[in-house]
């Protein structure tokens, strides 16, 4: 097989878009022999992360729809401009006088968008006098508006039939809208000013004492925010859609907020902990993994690094080699017990393997494995774990710009994942490669963290903003996970949708579909997956039965493999050829659903020299509840590996399952 240094030169694989259709992500998974040379996963590498909207679709990339918390500041001034906007779109449906009046209302609404940008300056420079100026006027403004809304002319309105119902919604918009910014926006301003939000984050640290100190203004004004949320969400559509879609806009991040300020004490409380306030000293593992090793909960976590944080100061250790604590674990006999289901479906090395913590998609328990491995092998307290890919770090400097690792190269937002999770093995082959790899992922790890940190010094607004969009959007698709130690933690790391928790919600079923690599290799860069269900057959007895067909994809080619170095190929001896590659996929129906008529359907006939006898060919288990099955396939180059099975949803349940799979190396 050719794959020396001089053969592979000549043939170095482009970075390659994703050539998934709508699929579903999924999780990979267990190997039988552990490699250290990983690192991170990224989006598409040709493209900078930019946010987008998920879709719907069946095929789509199936995003959870948790809505984070957004700043008050910000979602007030998202809600009262949008009310001008609100008001001229029913203008077309009423006569002249309602006309005259929306130009009233066009006026003020323009003075208070035109006074946006001067409260946020105030806010981040702590100009006491221009924040309370500022809010004040903005707040007469909208009382004005408000004024003109229940006029005459529209209280007529109000009766009409048809355009009575969105006028309604308009009067209602205003009143949430003045409450929102008298009774928040104004004590807010009052409580918060001489407060600069620009020294929130500088030289590496966190200013706990400031979070402290404007969390009773925040406290005192939540009330008025949760009130309005309620009030919003009784807003029913009307006949204008352009008012329905701008009420949405702005129900939505209210509405996502509402965790936040539902129990804004414990919020402050669980912030203020992590970042260990109070001189108290936080220590959390860091989990750099490569999903080119695909695992069913991200990728293989061949780096790993530690951050300790004091009082918002954090500092970064190097990374090191997932290899030196699986080393410890072994010297010492360590093992950490496990469920009997976990045995079936990801075998012992979950148990006994550092390494092999991420082969559940389920990352409180990946969590919970992680601190026992790290206390065993350094006898020090671990207070969390944190995952993270490469797709994950592509977007992150998308964002701050990209580092230069020590050996020239250069790692951005456009090829973070292509260079540390494909690129790499190509540069670094021979005797020597092993550790030239895990130099190269310990530089960019380290390098992109300490950015970072130095970076966030200098955000304004809206980079934090972008930031917490890349959280996230990472956090939906798996790709950046929390884990607390402290229950209260855990459970506001699972409210901002950051724990990568498995979905026990009936009424919101979740199909998951995810793979564990057995290849022993980085073959998994070529690696799609995806999920198809039909629309279901409702059954007599009132149940749902969906027929699925879940789809393993291998985009390496024949050409690629006879050149590619051995650690891309992959040493297991079952491969049927070279381009072969080898998952152990797992299929978990959502809560109290059943799966039927399994089947594997393999791409090409198994050997019967190359067929696992050691290992059952499928196996089903109830795992964390659910109904789970377990098989080991074979995907040829350009194979396309399926299995369909009926998902039997119990009586109740009308919702159509989404899909969940390992997150794959590509968007």
């Amino acid at each position: 097989m050719a794959d020396n240094q001089s053969e592979s030169n000549w043939y170095l694989p482009e970075p390659r878009k994703s050539r998934r259709r709508h699929r579903h992500h999924h999780r990979h998974h267990s190997h039988h022999r552990h490699h250290s040379h990983h690192s991170h996963d990224s989006r598409d590498s040709q493209q900078s992360y930019q946010p987008q909207q998920s879709h719907d679709s069946q095929r789509s990339r199936h995003r959870s729809h948790h809505r984070r918390p957004h700043r008050l500041r910000r979602v007030l001034l998202i809600a009262i401009p949008l009310i001008l906007v609100a008001l001229l779109a029913c203008v077309g449906a009423g006569g002249y006088m309602l006309y005259q009046s929306a130009q009233v209302v066009m006026k003020k609404a323009q003075g208070v968008a035109s006074q946006a940008s001067t409260l946020e300056h105030s806010m981040l420079s702590g100009n006491a006098d221009e924040l309370r100026s500022t809010a004040n006027s903005i707040t007469a403004d909208v009382k004005d508006i408000r004024e003109e809304v229940h006029g005459t002319v529209w209280n007529l309105g109000r009766r009409a039939p048809v355009i009575g119902h969105d006028i309604a919604n308009v009067q209602d918009f205003a009143d949430c809208a003045y409450d929102l910014s008298q009774n928040a926006l104004v004590p807010l301003s009052d409580g918060v000013a001489g407060v600069s939000f620009d020294a929130l984050v500088q030289e590496r640290s966190v200013n706990t004492q400031m979070l402290a100190s404007v969390r009773d203004s925040v406290v005192s004004v939540s009330p008025v925010v949760v009130r309005n949320i309620d009030k919003l969400s009784q807003i029913t559509p009307g006949s204008v859609e352009q008012i329905n879609d701008l009420v949405e806009q702005v129900k939505e991040p209210l509405e996502g907020s509402r965790v936040f300020f539902s129990d804004v004490d414990r919020t402050f409380a669980s912030l203020l902990s992590i970042l260990g306030d109070g001189g108290q000293t936080r220590t959390y593992v860091i989990l750099a993994q490569s999903n080119s090793e695909i695992r069913a909960g991200g990728g293989y976590p061949g780096q790993v690094g530690l951050v300790h944080v004091t009082d918002g100061t954090a500092t970064l250790e190097h990374f090191t080699s997932v290899s030196e604590v699986m080393g410890i674990a072994r010297n010492n006999g360590f093992t950490v017990p496990i469920e009997e289901s976990e045995r079936v479906a990801f075998e012992d090395s979950l148990s006994v393997d550092p390494a092999g913590v991420t082969l559940t998609p389920d990352f409180v328990r990946s969590g919970e494995f992680v601190k026992q491995f790290w206390e065993n092998a350094y006898d020090y307290n671990v207070d969390g774990a944190i995952a993270m890919d490469p797709v994950f770090l592509q977007r992150v400097l998308g964002l701050i710009g990209g580092v230069t690792a020590e050996d020239g190269t250069v790692v951005d937002g456009t090829n973070a994942a292509y260079e540390l999770m494909n690129n790499v093995y190509w540069r670094y082959t021979g005797d020597d490669a092993g550790r030239l790899q895990d130099d190269f992922f310990d530089d960019v790890a380290h390098l992109t963290f300490s950015r970072l940190l130095d970076e966030m010094g200098n955000f304004d607004m809206d980079s934090f903003a972008k930031l917490w969009d890349i959280l996230q959007a990472s956090g939906d698709d798996h790709r950046f996970l929390a884990w607390m130690a402290d229950d209260t933690n855990e459970e506001f790391i699972r409210d901002i949708g950051l724990s990568g928790a498995l979905k026990h919600d009936p009424q919101h079923p979740e199909l998951g579909v995810y793979a564990n690599d057995s290849t022993w290799a980085k073959m998994c860069w070529y690696l799609d997956i995806w999920a198809d269900i039909d629309e279901g057959t409702r059954n007599p007895d009132g149940t749902m039965s969906y027929k699925v067909t879940a789809h393993f994809k291998n985009n390496f080619t024949k050409k690629e493999a006879k050149v590619a170095p051995d650690y891309i190929r992959g040493a297991n001896p079952f491969k049927r050829s070279e381009s072969d590659m080898m998952e152990m996929i797992c299929i978990m129906a959502p809560d109290g659903a059943t799966i039927s008529d399994y089947e594997v359907h393999q791409d090409e006939p198994i050997p019967e020299d190359k067929i696992i006898t050691t290992k059952p060919y499928v196996s089903q288990c109830v795992l964390y509840g659910c109904d789970t099955w377990v098989s080991h396939i074979n995907i040829e180059a350009g194979g396309d590996t399926t299995v369909t099975f009926a998902l039997n949803m119990p009586a109740g349940i009308d919702a159509k399952p989404t899909v969940r799979t390992s997150p794959l190396c590509h968007e």
